[in-house]
């Protein structure tokens, strides 16, 4: 059984603050980090609780290892993923 916390993380491909096509990786109630990105088009999540970032001609951009461990994960859609984890 895990020790310690659990932790949400939810990743999404959309428009980000600044009105532009990007990635966000936010926790409840806290950004956590994005970025600008165009060429973003969708998410998949792997069994490993990584998420492959896709662009929009389906090959893969970016691989997102979530810290600490990946305890569950939930694709809620092709652009939104959450990851819980435990730190």
């Amino acid at each position: 059984m895990l020790q310690g916390r659990e932790v949400s993380i939810t990743v999404r491909v959309a428009a980000i603050r600044d009105g532009t096509q990007g990635i966000s990786v936010a926790m409840p109630e806290r950004l956590l980090g994005e970025w600008t990105d165009s060429g973003a088009s969708s998410l998949k999540l792997t069994d490993e609780y990584a998420l492959i970032i896709l662009g929009k001609d389906g090959v893969q951009r970016y691989l997102l290892n979530m810290p600490g461990i990946p305890v569950r994960g939930e694709q809620l859609s092709a652009t939104e993923a959450v990851i819980v984890i435990g730190i």
